[in-house]
């Protein structure tokens, strides 16, 4: 036979000797999944080896109009790629891809690498599903009768007219194998063993793809590919016992096999071939994040000999689990892992720490996995446990310290802030305590938590709780730096930490003189060390320069910044570095450079960096618009949009506290400058972004975000619309249950709904009521601007 006429290159998919026919139902279901009114899909096809998967993606593919039904990515043997390959092809998506984008994924098998893969894509909005294809196809006669006459056409033969054979375990593959055996005029054996023996006869071709696996079922060579025989090995089980062979004689050879073959070794290998490969595959970073570790885990933990093995090994399982996106397995693993632990302390007391700890991690993974509703139960049920376990033993305060200290920042990942404060105040006070009574082994964690503290009281508002912790914190680092050197970047760190909460608390002077304190630190331990504190140094300079405020000095502090981050590489403190410059100097050169950083690193990682991105071109909107280019600025601020638009809702949720006061800044620039449709448009995203951080801001931040669009339709003349969403806001600010006396942005939204009620004639005696109660609100808390304001509104309304 002719190479080029090969076995191999006659049953290849690719070349299509066979055209595609069947698959009707398939071909119905994927029209579906394409045509569903979800903006982004992802859909597994997955079938055994030779079921025709390729064929059908190709097929599919053909079919395909990108102006019609958007963006299509196909990724064909997704089992053999590792997340971050796949991470990388649905970056692609966020980069280039219109808002409608559908992805189709081939795997011949599916189990815990598929459902890793799957969470992981739902992270992207995507709705994600599945499809077994059946290995072989409805009409067998027909495709029979078509593939004969291909093959004979193209071996310039006369086609044969038989029946199909009947073959046990038959996939479409197997049936056009028996086709081109009977196009050749042997005999159609029903043994699969016997297709391939009798095609290679016929063969001297090189053997690939799937050929090659057959071949090695039928004249296995003396040192067979590990990859093609695990894979073989999936369809030919007689070729499993040689796959334990070359592995216990080799291990080390799972260094160098590819991911789904080790996947399948996993599944189908003995228990010595789990065990040599887990030897291998746990101490590889490459299979950190791979459902590979999880699964070889899963099948030693059989092997455990008693009860507290089998509790650590589901330890294990469970951070595995987690790390490579199987939220749900994880929490059934760390439920199992309590389990465990529960028994042992039946059996004994003495393990309820090991309980406390379980319950501890269940928590965490309950969090991962979007399950809130039990969160609290478990971790309450560990705080219980720890109160129990240090009464009766005072040696074990430290862990429920750090228990508390742990479930402060549960209550806040769910929104209760109330309970939050309270556990954390319960930590800080027994770490201060211990601090107290041994203090070269607890003065850190008092530091630490004092300092946490000043964090909560800052979100709250407790503006001069806030201080006074951090000033505690800080008291308590140089103390240990002092007594240690070593201690003297953690002090450094605090003090930028302390230093940019007080400019938050409106404390200039004192923030000035803290940072410079940093920033003298870092420049002495960057001299000593330059490779790991001059990126520190770098921040803490430009900290300091908006601590600093307006001014020369400040704008030669900021600059400073840029030059350190330049000298770090860190193209990332770069980016911000240079924002700041912008804010500071209003210098476009500045923010143009920093938004051509973010769009190299979105090139590198369109996920960590897109956030980044969207924050630049704002800010370059507004420099824009500042230098009277008007035009650049509408052009960029339609990027901006469309940017926001491919934003998935996890990281606007993650970075949304930065996102929303970067697009409501250009906003407000656009309505100034009466750029009213692009206004409301980021104006509108920018509620939206707000009201994705309802579970972890005060709600104070969505509230305020819907009165500044309340003022952009103000702005834009569509004042009856303006006029219901700030009684929209003042309605929301009545549910949040606050004292409104005390808040001084309840007061601001009752101005603005009463000038718009002036402004559009309705209901002015009630708007006046308003307006009063609002002055009332600002004078007790000392909003001047705010209270001009209000004044001005009730002088309108009662002269009206």
């Amino acid at each position: 036979m002719d190479r080029a006429l090969s076995v191999a290159a006659l049953l290849d998919p690719t070349h299509q000797v066979v055209p595609f026919h069947g698959r009707e139902s398939e071909v119905h279901a994927l029209t579906l999944w394409r045509d569903s009114p979800a903006p982004q899909a992802s859909l597994l096809l997955h079938a055994p080896a030779g079921a025709g998967k390729t064929r059908l993606l190709q097929h599919f593919q053909e079919q395909w109009d990108d102006d019609v039904h958007g963006r299509l990515l196909l990724i064909d043997d997704a089992d053999r790629l590792g997340w971050p390959d796949v991470f990388a092809r649905l970056q692609d998506t966020l980069r280039h891809g219109p808002a409608r984008t559908r992805v189709l994924l081939a795997a011949r098998t599916t189990g815990w690498w598929w459902s890793s893969t799957r969470q992981r894509i739902a992270d992207f909005d995507h709705e994600v599903t599945d499809l077994a294809l059946a290995p072989t196809l409805e009409d067998r006669a027909g495709s029979f009768t078509l593939a004969c006459q291909h093959f004979a056409k193209q071996l310039n033969v006369t086609a044969p007219d038989e029946p199909p054979p009947n073959i046990a375990g038959e996939t479409v593959l197997d049936l056009h194998m028996a086709a081109l055996t009977t196009v050749h005029g042997d005999p159609c054996d029903v043994n699969r063993t016997q297709l391939v023996r009798r095609l290679l006869q016929r063969d001297d071709g090189p053997r690939s793809g799937r050929i090659a696996e057959d071949y090695l079922a039928v004249a296995t060579p003396e040192a067979p590919d590990p990859d093609l025989l695990a894979r073989a090995a999936l369809r030919w089980p007689n070729l499993r016992p040689g796959l334990d062979q070359l592995i216990a004689d080799n291990p080390g050879i799972a260094g160098d096999m590819a991911r789904d073959s080790l996947r399948i070794a996993a599944e189908i290998g003995s228990c010595a071939t789990a065990e040599h490969l887990a030897r291998q595959v746990f101490r590889d970073e490459r299979f950190a994040v791979d459902a590979i570790g999880s699964m070889l885990t899963l099948r030693l933990i059989d092997r455990a000999q008693d009860v507290l093995e089998r509790a650590e090994m589901y330890g294990m399982l469970s951070a595995r689990t987690m790390l490579c996106g199987l939220r749900q397995e994880s929490v059934e693993a760390s439920r199992q892992e309590v389990e465990c632990y529960r028994e042992l302390v039946r059996q004994d007391p003495e393990n309820r720490p090991l309980l406390a700890d379980a319950l501890g991690d269940l928590g965490l993974r309950l969090i991962n996995a979007q399950r809130r509703d039990e969160v609290l139960a478990v971790s309450e049920e560990a705080i219980a446990l720890w109160h129990e376990i240090a009464l009766d033993d005072p040696e074990t305060t430290p862990q429920l310290a750090s228990a508390l200290e742990q479930i402060s920042y549960r209550y806040q990942a769910l929104g209760q802030d109330e309970a939050a404060m309270t556990a954390l105040s319960r930590a800080t006070l027994l770490f201060q305590e211990l601090s107290k009574n041994h203090p070269a082994l607890f003065r850190v964690d008092f530091a630490r938590v004092a300092a946490a503290m000043a964090r909560r009281f800052h979100v709250e508002g407790e503006k001069q709780h806030a201080a006074d912790s951090m000033q505690l914190s800080i008291a308590n680092w140089r103390v240990l730096a002092q007594e240690d050197p070593r201690f003297e970047p953690e002090l450094a760190r605090n003090l930028v930490m302390a230093g940019t909460m007080l400019v938050d608390l409106g404390r200039a002077e004192a923030a000035s003189d803290t940072l410079k304190e940093a920033v003298d630190l870092f420049r002495r331990l960057a001299i000593v060390n330059p490779d790991t504190f001059r990126g520190e140094l770098a921040d803490a300079l430009m900290r300091y320069s908006q601590a600093l405020g307006d001014g020369l000095d400040a704008e030669l502090t900021a600059r400073e910044a840029v030059m350190a981050w330049r000298e770090t590489g860190d193209s990332k403190g770069l980016g911000v570095a240079l924002l700041n410059v912008s804010r500071l100097a209003r210098d476009l050169g500045a923010v143009e450079e920093a938004v051509e950083v973010y769009r190299d690193l979105v090139a590198q990682d369109a996920v960590w960096n897109q956030v980044d991105l969207v924050i630049a071109l704002a800010a370059l909107v507004e420099q824009q618009l500042r230098h009277d280019l008007d035009d650049q600025a509408l052009r960029i601020a339609d990027e901006c949009l469309e940017l926001c638009g491919r934003l998935p809702s996890q990281l606007v949720e993650f970075f949304g506290a930065k996102l929303a006061p970067a697009l409501e800044s250009a906003a407000r620039a656009l309505s100034e400058s009466d750029h009213h449709v692009r206004a409301l448009r980021m104006s509108e995203f920018t509620v939206e972004v707000c009201r994705a951080l309802i579970p972890r801001t005060p709600p104070t931040t969505y509230l305020a975000a819907v009165q500044q669009h309340a003022c952009r339709l103000r702005g834009a003349e569509r004042k009856e619309e303006a006029r219901n969403t700030a009684h929209t806001a003042v309605v929301l600010w009545h549910m949040t249950g606050l004292d409104l006396d005390r808040q001084a942005g309840y007061a601001d939204a009752l101005t603005i709904y009463a000038r718009l009620c002036a402004e559009t004639n309705h209901e002015m005696g009630k708007a006046l009521r308003l307006t009063r109660r609002a002055v009332e609100i600002l004078r007790e808390a000392g909003e001047p601007v705010k209270l001009e304001f209000a004044l001005e509104t009730a002088e309108e309304l009662s002269s009206s």
